[in-house]
Parts: C-alpha cells; sequence; structure tokens
C-alpha cells in the first residue's frame, strides 16, 4: 500500500482516497455506503466507485441487505483487515524507532508536545 525507506507493504497501491476510506472502514466497522459518503464529505458516487476500486483490490466487500437490495453496507475483507494491521504495526515500530534514541526526560517532553499539536489541530466545534 505504501512504501517508506525501501520497505514495502504487501498489496496492492492505493490512492490517498482510497487509504482514507479504508482508514474510515476499519475504524467505523460495517458502515453503509450512505454514512460513509456523508463521513468523507462525498457525493453516493463518488464514494461508490471509490469502492468498487477497493472491492476489485480485495481489501471491502459489500453486503446488501436481505430485507431491502437497495440498503448496501461495506466492511473490510480479511486480507484489507490483515493489511491494516500490518500497517499499524510498522507504524508503531516507525514510532519506537523515533522515540528509541531520547532519554525517558525527552520522551516525556515530545509526547506533551504532540498531544499539544494535536488537541490544536482538532476542528474547533461550531466551525
Amino acid at each position: 500500500m505504501l512504501a517508506r525507506r525501501g520497505e514495502a507493504f504487501q498489496g496492492p497501491e492505493c490512492s490517498r482516497e482510497e487509504m482514507r476510506t479504508l482508514f474510515l472502514i476499519n475504524a467505523r466497522g460495517q458502515s453503509m455506503m450512505s454514512s460513509l459518503a456523508n463521513e468523507l464529505g462525498v457525493p453516493l458516487s463518488t464514494a461508490t466507485h471509490a469502492i468498487d476500486r477497493l472491492v476489485a483490490k480485495g481489501l471491502v466487500t459489500r453486503i446488501r441487505s436481505e430485507k431491502d437490495r437497495r440498503v448496501v453496507q461495506v466492511e473490510m475483507s480479511d486480507f484489507g483487515k490483515k493489511l491494516q494491521d500490518n500497517f499499524k504495526s510498522k507504524r508503531l515500530s516507525m514510532a519506537h524507532s523515533w522515540l528509541e534514541p531520547l532519554s525517558p526526560g525527552e520522551r516525556e517532553i515530545f509526547l506533551e508536545l504532540m498531544a499539544k499539536i494535536t488537541e490544536r489541530a482538532k476542528p474547533e466545534a461550531g466551525k
């Protein structure tokens, strides 16, 4: 999916929008297409095209309601879950490698600064 420092993930190439969609599906679990499009801030047709590409890559599966065939939900496939777990593990390893050369005091300062930056980056309520 992504490559960094010559280390590649074993999986299909994904665009930024596809990665964003995957992260959202992974975080939310099984999602209705209309809700997914709304959370992505795109028209349903755009979300549908992104899901088409992710289904073709084997990363996502569609589930149609037995009661109403118009209702479509999507979820990560087993392959998609495996790649997400691999990606999470690599990110964690990378974060550890950044913190390793720091002393315990420096790590604490670093983490305090990152928390402050993260808090500041959150959208303000009502805007």
